[in-house]
């Protein structure tokens, strides 16, 4: 983004510019995906309602907020449903309207920043909030005293992060033809290693790597743990955390993978369409897992939709205890 502060306009940035073709002619480069944007809008519409009462629920209506980890959570929330715009309420339409990034040079330009900080940003808080329970597990004794520390330390470094990413690493462009936010705009006639160079992203491709990594290495600890914990037995709690932690290492692993791999291949179709899915799925799933896996989140979700049955309700302290042995954090 510091890129558009500096020279005032898109079509001033080099290598972004879009005089070569009127709107007309770049529009016809464009594919129309109707079949993918439609379900694609819907799908972002969704997740942005919902999440309004889950937040509801953790930060007023429970008092789970008081916890470190959903302290994290309620960031991850926002943070997902910055990207849930940019993966689904902006990519769908563009989708539909068969868009490539000098249709809308400007707004595909902001958008693509707030895409890949939004991203970026996620990852980082993922794995803070993962790192949280490792730690709140492998030291039952010390997490009251460091567990609240380190949360707000993580919060501040995701939160610095974010903005760095957005205003000082190179933007992706949306490209209807290959379905997905591209690094390149694909606005020069004559492609350059100097315009590959300043398109290139660094530091997207290293938060990629880390966060699989890291992701890797957090998750097998915490099963480990758990399983011991549970004498190796298979009790409903351990079958919860296997699941979420495979739908969460799915999509995130995909789309990490995926987009580090345009840098050496050219994917094939079916690899985009699944990045693409996994992307606009991806930030919408901690806000499902709420629902269906959380047992706080889904009995006060419940009560606030069908109407409160005041015998259904526990004690906080009991709730607090129930969703953290079970890990029901995204």
């Amino acid at each position: 983004m510091n890129r558009l502060i500096e020279y005032g306009s898109v079509d001033e940035i080099p290598y972004y510019n879009c005089s070569s073709k009127s709107q007309n002619e770049w529009l016809a480069t464009g594919v129309k995906r109707p079949w993918l944007g439609y379900p694609i809008t819907v799908f972002g519409v969704f997740i942005e309602i919902l999440y309004l009462p889950i937040l509801y629920i953790i930060i007023f209506k429970s008092k789970l907020i008081k916890m470190s980890c959903y302290k994290i959570m309620v960031l991850l929330a926002f943070t997902d449903k910055t990207a849930t715009a940019c993966s689904c309420l902006i990519t769908g339409p563009l989708l539909i309207v068969g868009s490539v990034f000098c249709v809308y040079p400007t707004f595909t330009y902001i958008a693509g920043g707030f895409a890949i900080a939004t991203w970026c940003m996620s990852c980082s808080v993922t794995t803070s909030l993962f790192l949280n329970r490792v730690i709140s597990v492998a030291f039952p004794g010390l997490s009251n005293s460091i567990e609240k520390r380190l949360a707000y330390i993580c919060i501040c470094l995701c939160v610095f992060y974010g903005f760095y990413v957005l205003f000082f690493t190179p933007v992706v462009c949306f490209n209807s033809e290959w379905l997905i936010w591209l690094p390149d705009p694909l606005s020069e006639t004559k492609p350059s290693d100097a315009a590959a160079d300043y398109y290139r992203n660094s530091v997207q491709a290293w938060n990629n790597w880390i966060f699989v990594i890291c992701m890797f290495v957090l998750f097998s600890l915490y099963l480990g743990m758990i399983n011991k914990i549970s004498m190796g037995q298979k009790s409903k709690a351990a079958k919860s955390i296997f699941i979420q932690c495979c739908i969460i290492c799915f999509f995130n692993t995909v789309i990490a993978l995926v987009y580090n791999a345009l840098t050496l291949i050219t994917p094939d179709y079916w690899m985009l369409l699944l990045c693409q899915f996994c992307w606009s799925v991806n930030h919408g799933c901690p806000v499902l897992i709420y629902v269906t896996m959380n047992a706080t989140v889904k009995r006060e979700f419940k009560k606030m939709v069908l109407g409160g049955d005041k015998r259904i309700g526990m004690s906080v302290s009991n709730t607090h205890a129930a969703s953290v042995t079970q890990m029901s954090t995204h």
